[in-house]
């Protein structure tokens, strides 16, 4: 049948982009004074950029704040607002900006990616995820921002009735928080970083790639994790994924779908349990992960039931729409409209539940591929808050989606600038990531790696990172800790270049193993003790 894969959707030209978002007011540091300030917080709110409010500028002492149990050393901590304004829809907007800014600095500046929607303010420790040591705490200047909304919540996509919020949020922001703070930064110790970093996962693995693609003038090196990287065509999977399981549901009194009912909880460990005998020993060990999931070709018509549907079966409804889920969107002409999802054994956790299905015992769904605010009001255009998403027909309603990509995908393969600074980015997904289906990161970077000359080329810049069973960002049944921001630093600064990412996880208590750079695997050697990283090496996938 024919492909056509929305990933490939078209967006507008990068000028025309940044035409549209970042000429429609001045650069904050356009007035900026190249002279340097004493060493202290209260010299930095008598600066002055344009378009820009420094709201306040104070001493935080050493161990007064700490992300998780690490201590932050002693600070300068900066809130700012760039281009306080009215919104069309009445709703006062502004890019809100923190930054912190240690005593004792070691050159380097770091963004901290956002997640979700945004519309908060993080605190600019430099957190990205456990294994990670802050950035701050390292002695980095890190800044944060909210994207230019504010919202109820991280869910809250009611910004998207403003033509500007939605810019702003698609990639201004980081242009605009960008130059703010190191304009600030060069203020206050007296120079420039030596090198720039943006570290983010999910929404902040998006901005990462944006970054690296519209804006490459501003970072050394980026970590972009679990990229929601093309809504737009995204979200065409998880309506088709939705529609699929509320055809198979309960329905309450007034015929409302009851997701969470159309799998237990023990039907869907019946799907890992038969996943796991089909795929588990493809890298030559049984051991709980599916480290070859390139060669993974599961069907759950394996568990079908031969007469009424039992605990140790599943119906053939059940059969019917896992399998339409996992193949991924076609429209009525047979076309593929996004890859399928990888057959992992996320499937039977409480995120995954969560993100497809929902808890709620009622008719009223609350899976959050069934409530995501962002597709009415963000990557809808224009915004349909009312826009019913059980109803959603792949044959017409794709278009809806279409038209966001020019502001929000950050799908480009033209890495030529980013390459011509001498920059290097680790991007990194959980092949469990109910949120951000992998398979649409795979394949941005197989078409990466075809417009750059091929996959040595490539890797000389990019490299992404598979995690078995591992969820969205963390968790799962995985090796989920590990740290990619290190093997970044020694990348840009020192020229070594990252092999495996080092990973442990609770799931498996003892075990350590070395997670393989696309398209390799970790492959069993044949013997020895499978918790060691020793037992496996890096091969090829399929074989």
């Amino acid at each position: 049948m024919k492909q056509r894969t929305l990933a490939l959707a078209a967006t507008a030209p990068i000028a025309a982009l940044v035409a549209a978002g970042c000429a429609t007011w001045g650069d904050p540091v356009a007035s900026a004074s190249a002279a340097p300030l004493p060493l202290n917080c209260a010299a930095v709110q008598g600066l002055r950029f344009d378009n820009t409010v420094l709201q306040s500028a104070s001493l935080v002492a050493a161990g007064a704040v700490r992300s998780g149990n690490t201590p932050m050393p002693a600070h300068c901590l900066v809130k700012a607002e760039i281009n306080p304004r009215t919104g069309v829809d009445g709703v006062r907007y502004g890019i809100n900006v923190e930054l912190r800014l240690p005593l004792q600095w070691n050159g380097r500046f770091q963004f901290q990616g956002g997640g979700g929607v945004d519309g908060v303010v993080r605190e600019a420790y430099g957190t990205l995820r456990e294994g990670v040591t802050p950035a701050l705490a390292q002695g980095s200047a890190v800044v944060s921002t909210d994207f230019g909304h504010t919202g109820t919540s991280t869910r809250d996509a009611t910004f998207g009735l403003d033509p500007q919020a939605r810019i702003d949020w698609g990639y201004n922001a980081v242009d605009k928080t960008t130059q703010l703070g190191k304009a600030i930064v060069e203020r206050f110790y007296g120079k420039q970083p030596n090198h720039s970093y943006y570290v983010g996962c999910s929404g902040g693995g998006r901005q990462g790639m944006m970054a690296s693609q519209r804006l490459p003038q501003h970072f050394d090196g980026v970590v972009s994790g679990a990229p929601i990287l093309e809504q737009h065509a995204a979200q065409v999977g998880s309506l088709y994924g939705i529609q699929a399981f509320a055809a198979i549901a309960p329905t309450d009194a007034g015929g409302l779908p009851i997701l969470s009912r159309a799998y237990s909880d023990g039907d869907r460990a019946l799907i890992v349990k038969g996943l796991l005998q089909a795929c588990d020993a493809l890298d030559g060990a049984a051991d709980g992960l599916i480290e070859n999931y390139q060669a993974c070709r599961f069907n759950p018509a394996v568990l079908q039931c031969t007469g009424a549907k039992t605990d140790t079966c599943l119906s053939s409804a059940q059969v019917t729409a896992l399998t339409k889920a996992m193949a991924g969107p076609r429209n009525s002409k047979g076309e593929q409209l996004y890859p399928g999802i990888p057959w992992d054994t996320s499937i039977s956790g409480a995120t995954w539940r969560g993100n497809w299905l929902g808890t709620s015992t009622t008719g009223e769904p609350n899976a959050a591929r069934a409530t995501n605010q962002s597709i009415k009001y963000v990557f809808m255009t224009p915004p349909k808050p009312d826009f019913d998403y059980f109803r959603f027909n792949v044959d017409t309603d794709v278009q809806l989606l279409a038209e966001s990509a020019k502001i929000t995908a950050a799908t480009s393969t033209d890495y030529s600038a980013f390459k011509q600074r001498g920059a290097k980015t680790i991007v990194f997904v959980g092949l469990g990531d109910s949120l951000v289906n992998p398979a649409g990161v795979n394949h941005w970077y197989k078409n990466l790696v075809d417009a750059s000359g091929g996959l040595a080329a490539t890797q000389q810049f990019a490299r992404l990172y598979n995690v078995p069973g591992m969820e969205h960002c963390s968790g799962g049944s995985a090796l989920d800790v590990f740290d990619p921001v290190t093997p970044l630093y020694d990348w840009v600064e020192k020229g070594v270049a990252p092999t495996t990412l080092t990973a442990t996880g609770k799931s498996f208590p003892g075990r350590t193993r070395g997670i393989c750079a696309y398209p390799q695997i970790a492959r069993y050697v044949g013997s020895g003790d499978v918790n060691d990283p020793k037992s496996f090496r890096c091969e090829d996938g399929r074989l």
